[in-house]
């Protein structure tokens, strides 16, 4: 004798954020549709990832998804029309920090007003930045001195130093922020994705000619 399996039908998200030690549910993760109220809150109920005790990122396929679902459930038929991948962020819980925040914000404050300053300075000095150090060092202690070393050197070390900062990404005690790529990276592999698609492309169109 035949049985009809119902079918079920997940639409899965590309990535979901959970807490340290939290498991993961197929219902955390996706939209389950089917005919079968019971059937359909078995599988949202049915575990697809164990908690983690430390900030990563990690992912679940698709295939691992549907294993686990077939593994827990029977007589179903499991279809999955969203993505292939679920991208995992585990995290803790940032704690409210008053005193850090405002910190990070006059930080940033005085980086961009000093940046913006230096900037506008440079523009009218016609990029002369040689000029621009002696102006500023007779500004700030009344005596003109040609080469001011005591700025350009913090100056030069600084713009490095922020180079090195904007396109590294090892300034964290995070394991899942020193996993997140950096700027270069990203530009990297968009580049590498718009080249691979633009060869297809035009291999396709070969093929029509």
């Amino acid at each position: 004798m035949k049985i009809n399996n119902d079918q079920v039908y997940i639409d899965l998200e590309t990535k979901f954020s959970v807490d340290l030690n939290t498991h993961v549910y197929v219902k955390d993760i996706g939209e389950v549709y089917c005919n079968n109220d019971n059937i359909k809150k078995k599988v949202e109920n049915v575990r697809v990832y164990n908690g983690k005790d430390k900030e990563i990122y990690d992912y679940i396929s698709g295939t691992e998804i549907t294993t686990k679902i077939l593994d827990s459930v029977d007589n179903i038929d499991v279809t999955i029309i969203g993505g292939p991948d679920v991208l995992l962020e585990i995290k803790g819980r940032e704690e409210a920090k008053v005193f850090l925040k405002v910190v990070k914000i006059v930080l940033v404050m005085l980086v961009l007003f000093f940046g913006a300053v230096m900037a506008i300075i440079n523009f009218y000095e016609d990029v002369s930045i040689k000029k621009s150090m002696e102006q500023i060092f007779y500004i700030i202690t009344g005596n003109r001195k040609e080469n001011p070393l005591i700025l350009t050197i913090p100056f030069s070390l600084g713009i490095g130093f922020g180079i090195f900062a904007f396109f590294s990404r090892t300034f964290s005690f995070s394991k899942r922020r020193r996993q997140e790529p950096g700027p270069m990276e990203v530009e990297l592999f968009l580049y590498d994705k718009e080249m691979e698609d633009s060869i297809l492309n035009e291999l396709k169109n070969k093929e029509k000619l």
